[in-house]
């Protein structure tokens, strides 16, 4: 059984996926909200402190946070760098690992994780 996430962790959740998406579509971004994107992701910074130190609302914050985050998602479900990031980090990984153990004396293993980074690089 899958436990119940709190307020609170959906909300760090929610600042891992944005920091996620800025490395990634940050160009899709105005400066203006590349700026708030990047203190509302800081985990110790809320709304509330912001809006204070950019002297807006919390709802200006909110709102500008939450179009940001739509434009970057928008983006990244049409094009999915993010997944394929993942995925080549994952497979390097394991190319590294293969690469470091005993067993990399076995050609086969290590020819099947080059031609998966191939096919991912040539996406």
């Amino acid at each position: 059984m899958k436990k119940e996430l709190t307020p609170r962790e959906r909300k760090l959740l929610k600042k891992v996926r944005i920091k996620e998406l800025m490395e990634v579509h940050s160009g899709l971004l105005t400066d203006r909200e590349k700026r708030i994107l990047t203190l509302y992701s800081d985990p110790n910074l809320s709304g509330a402190l912001i809006a204070r130190r950019l002297n807006v609302s919390r709802q200006a914050i909110h709102d500008h946070v939450n179009r940001a985050l739509a434009k970057m998602e928008n983006c990244e479900s049409k094009m999915h760098l993010l997944v394929t990031r993942k995925k080549r980090y994952s497979i390097l990984a394991e190319l590294q690992g293969v690469l470091e153990s005993a067993e990399s004396m076995a050609t086969g293993e290590l020819l099947k994780k080059l031609e998966e980074v191939k096919k991912l690089v040539d996406k």
